[in-house]
């Protein structure tokens, strides 16, 4: 297997494509394995990397990271296999808790990051965002509970929905800010808001965006969490350009 050992236990990746690196970075219960069409839709021009996050997949699963400093240790580990796997700044695709895991790891180690580019992002975690994780949660069908099982593991799957839910709990309780040092991003960045998007309402997305020097959002109006899933062919284009523009391709 693909692993990294980090201060908080071993990350788990998986690659394809070749080229100029792009690390992906998948949201909360999902994985790497999960990402893959994503990942192929960049493999004509990129290495791209996909990370599973702390806890999930066939990374590790510290006893502590279901806390208020849940997304402050997956920036942590981000950063040290960034370290460990590449030679030079590389750009971050984040969704939704991948972006925020990207968010910390560039406040982590700035010189590692070339570039990011996030899908449903916020700045803290709101009552909305409780509210849309326990109602996905409600909706989850039998056969996508076995899938997950699959992808996690049959007993650790419903414990990690589990304390994922109550880590946002608790985030939410503390208002935690999950997106810590924003005024000091130098790295070219473009969000994209959907403004149907249950988890990030438009108010947090644009804290991101305001606060990151230089950086853009592009907005649909109509879309829900993560746009990269609403129109494939035109999202990878979006970011084809911003990574071709910044040199990063």
């Amino acid at each position: 297997m693909n692993l990294v050992q980090t201060r908080h236990g071993a990350l788990h990746y998986l690659e394809v494509g070749s080229g100029a690196p792009l690390v992906l970075l998948h949201g909360n219960t999902y994985a790497a394995v999960t990402q893959e069409r994503l990942a192929a839709r960049f493999a004509d021009e990129h290495r791209v990397v996909s990370v599973d996050l702390l806890g999930h997949g066939q990374s590790a699963r510290p006893e502590t990271l279901f806390t208020t400093r849940y997304f402050a240790m997956q920036g942590e580990a981000l950063a040290d296999l960034l370290e460990a796997l590449f030679d030079r700044p590389v750009p971050l695709f984040g969704m939704s808790a991948g972006g925020i895991t990207a968010l910390n790891a560039v406040c982590e180690r700035p010189d590692l990051v070339a570039a990011l580019i996030l899908d449903g992002v916020f700045r803290q975690v709101t009552a909305a965002t409780v509210d849309a994780h326990h109602h996905s949660t409600d909706k989850m069908s039998p056969s996508w509970h076995r899938y997950m099982g699959k992808v996690h593991g049959e007993d650790w799957w419903p414990i990690l929905n589990d304390r994922v839910e109550r880590a946002i709990e608790l985030m939410a309780a503390a208002r935690t800010v999950v997106a810590p040092c924003l005024e000091e991003i130098r790295a070219p960045t473009i969000v994209f808001q959907g403004g149907k998007d249950p988890f990030v309402p438009d108010a947090q997305a644009r804290v991101v965006v305001a606060g990151i020097r230089g950086s853009r959002m592009v907005y649909e109006a109509e879309a829900g969490h993560l746009v990269a899933w609403r129109n494939p062919g035109a999202f990878r284009e979006r970011v084809r350009r911003f990574l071709h523009e910044h040199g990063l391709a």
